[in-house]
């Protein structure tokens, strides 16, 4: 009986070990840049309230903010007026699947210091994606 037992658990620890290992591995996701038809929209925020000017610098394929300080591209936050929202967006067209570091860095007036600046890791899982970020700021002074 002992045999038996000793056999059934042997088969049944070999099958999980082999179903295991059958398994697809989960697709990493590298690259980015221009070419695909993803939008990110950037919304810059500062103590829960909106940043009234603000540029926003992107790195295609990176999750970190560049040592050199060289970012790909940049957009300027413009307001978006939809119903009675009033947003500061900054919108990037024509990305591909894959990894972006979004950096924001502007002026918020009613605060001292007024400049913040910020950075957020993002990414895009299909090529046609449209996020919607919001990349939280802090203040420092000049």
């Amino acid at each position: 009986m002992r045999n038996a037992i000793k056999i059934c658990s042997l088969f049944c620890l070999c099958w999980l070990f082999a179903s295991q290992s059958c398994q697809k591995p989960k697709e990493q996701i590298t690259g980015g840049g221009k070419g695909g038809n993803a939008i990110i929209r950037v919304i810059p925020e500062h103590a829960n309230l909106f940043v009234d000017s603000c540029t926003i610098y992107i790195k295609y394929g990176v999750t970190d903010a560049p040592a050199s300080g060289i970012y790909d591209d940049s957009a300027v936050c413009l307001l978006n007026i939809s119903g009675t929202d009033t947003l500061p967006v900054a919108t990037f067209r024509g990305l591909t699947r894959g990894l972006y570091y979004l950096q924001g860095k502007g002026y918020h007036r009613g605060y001292s210091p007024p400049y913040v600046q910020g950075g957020i890791p993002a990414t895009c899982t299909t090529g046609s994606d449209s996020e919607t970020i919001y990349i939280p700021t802090y203040s420092y002074s000049l």
